[in-house]
C-alpha cells in the first residue's frame, strides 16, 4: 500500500503523523509525490507511528530495495 493510503486509513494528517513520528511533514509529502525515497530511519519511524509493518509501505519497500540491491516482498497477511 502507498504511504498515503496507510496515513489516510488513520486518519493522520502529514502534519500528525510528522509529529507522532518526529518528521517533517514536508518529508512525508515528498515521499508520497515519488520526489525522494526514505531512509531507513524514516521508514521505521512512519511505519511505527502508523502502526504496521514497515515492508507493507510501498515506498519503504523501495528504499530497502534501492539499499539492498535485491528485490523485498511484503510479508503475506
Amino acid at each position: 500500500m502507498k504511504l498515503r493510503d496507510a496515513r489516510r486509513r488513520k486518519f493522520y494528517s502529514a502534519n500528525d503523523l510528522g509529529e507522532w513520528a518526529d518528521i517533517n511533514p514536508g518529508t512525508i509529502y515528498a515521499i508520497e509525490a515519488g520526489r525522494e525515497l526514505p531512509t531507513l530511519r524514516t521508514a521505521r519511524l512512519l511505519a511505527a507511528a502508523l502502526e504496521i509493518d514497515p515492508l507493507q509501505v510501498d515506498e519503504f519497500g523501495a528504499a530497502l530495495e534501492r539499499l539492498s540491491g535485491e528485490r523485498i516482498e511484503a510479508p503475506a497477511n
